[in-house]
């Protein structure tokens, strides 16, 4: 079943974060969000990966995925450079069991300022 969540690109094209059934979000206007963000998973993240532990949590490109209630369909939101790239956008949809297409969605807070 889809899940929604927090998610990081680790290495260029691993994904990995926080996601929880559709069930356990949180309504937020036309959508259900995830009950983390990702300033609250950094630490558990970091802890899976030290490489990251010099890094900030937006340091490293991420983004998130929410359900919107209105529409019927998830959306992932995240940076352009993360939105254009074809397999990154597969491995999101994996990682969050999502089937179908979902629909990608630019938000200017996911916008890092250089690749580490």
């Amino acid at each position: 079943m889809a899940k929604i969540g927090v998610f990081w690109v680790i290495d260029g094209e691993k994904i990995d974060g926080y996601r929880e059934p559709l069930e356990s979000g949180e309504d937020y206007g036309d959508t259900i969000q995830p009950t983390f963000d990702h300033f609250s998973y950094w630490e558990k993240l970091i802890a899976r990966y030290p490489k990251l532990r010099p890094f900030e949590y937006d340091d490293i490109p991420r983004g998130r995925v929410v359900y919107n209630k209105k529409e019927k369909r998830f959306l992932i939101l995240s940076s352009k450079e993360v939105l254009e790239n074809r397999n990154l956008i597969k491995a999101i949809s994996q990682f969050f069991e999502i089937l179908g297409t979902p629909k990608l969605v630019w938000d200017e807070h996911y916008e890092i300022r250089e690749c580490p």
